[in-house]
């Protein structure tokens, strides 16, 4: 089976798509610090930098599934919910004009992510439409929900639109629960000192503190994910009590990026999360990523998906999926 990977990134999607034995014949995007991850893991032979409102249906070979992980920042408080009325998100519209204009070459399977926000935008409507749309080319449209954590110590939920031109395969029971902990990605080493550390506590809420210091008088060694924000104009961490990772997201302004808070036998440390770890909360361990800087390698794993999430789809229901052609 052949692919074509739109909103590629640095191609998470094609990995996960591997595990079926799928080729990714043609992959698009638009960020350059990605297209060079991409290059350096994946090759340049199937990669178009462009803006994918310059592509046309003619420029993409014969394929049997298409995905489309198109941007979320107009479906969440960064881009102020402007939903596909925003100049991000709305290129969705510009995927299915390509998938239109490959007329009866359309592929037989396609498969949309993003955000749960694309659910609840504007009422549902903007949800309804990317519905409409793609049933608008005989696409029957199924819609699901996936949590990375139940493969990985990271709570990352994503909606996957999953059509198909020909007969809908119906869907085993979805994933659910929490693998691992966050130990098991955690490295070693570059914890901050200790007037840094007595800063991160001081900004911790009551509640939160009295936490920790439970935590610190364990027998037990915990690692927690906490994230910076900011309240009434201060800057405030909030950490994680689950062991497990919240949501990696891209890094803007300063914000954004994950803190690891290492816990117990009377010890408390914490340090920024590196790539390494970001990785492996992505299933992305094996990628490179020394053709870009540390902080484009982070910003491009939290636009991405994750890629055992992937997997699991192409497995239980690509594979089911009635092609045209067997390929």
């Amino acid at each position: 089976m052949r692919a074509a990977e739109f909103f590629a990134g640095m191609g998470l999607m094609r990995a996960g798509l591997e595990s079926v034995g799928v080729s990714t014949v043609f992959a698009n995007d638009i960020d350059p610090h990605k297209a060079a991850l991409y290059r350096s893991n994946w090759g340049s032979d199937e990669l178009v930098v462009d803006d994918i409102r310059n592509l046309t249906g003619d420029m993409i070979p014969d394929i049997e599934i298409a995905t489309a992980s198109f941007p979320c920042t107009d479906l969440s408080l960064a881009g102020n919910y402007a939903g596909l009325a925003g100049e991000q998100s709305g290129l969705i519209s510009e995927f299915v004009r390509i998938l239109g204009e490959m007329q009866w070459r359309r592929p037989d399977a396609v498969i949309v992510e993003n955000v749960p926000g694309l659910l609840t935008a504007n009422d549902g409507r903007d949800f309804r439409r990317v519905r409409r749309m793609l049933e608008g080319l005989d696409y029957d449209v199924a819609d699901i929900m996936i949590n990375a954590s139940a493969f990985l110590p990271q709570s990352r939920a994503r909606v996957f639109l999953l059509c198909t031109l020909g007969h809908q395969p119906g869907l085993p029971e979805l994933p659910t629960g929490v693998k691992g902990r966050l130990a098991d990605v955690a490295t070693e080493g570059g914890w901050w000192p200790p007037e840094r550390t007595e800063a991160f506590l001081s900004t911790l809420s009551p509640l939160q503190r009295r936490r920790i210091d439970a935590h610190r008088t364990s027998p037990d060694t915990r690692h927690l994910g906490a994230f910076r924000r900011t309240r009434r104009g201060s800057t405030v961490w909030e950490v994680r009590d689950d062991e497990i990772a919240g949501t990696l997201r891209t890094l803007r302004g300063g914000s954004g990026r994950q803190a690891i808070v290492k816990v117990g036998n009377g010890d408390f440390a914490v340090r920024w999360m590196n790539v390494t770890e970001y990785a492996r909360l992505q299933g992305a361990e094996a990628f490179r990523f020394d053709a870009v800087s540390e902080r484009q390698a982070m910003f491009a794993l939290g636009d991405a998906v994750c890629v055992p999430v992937v997997e699991w789809i192409a497995q239980h229901w690509l594979t089911r999926v009635e092609f045209r052609v067997p390929a």
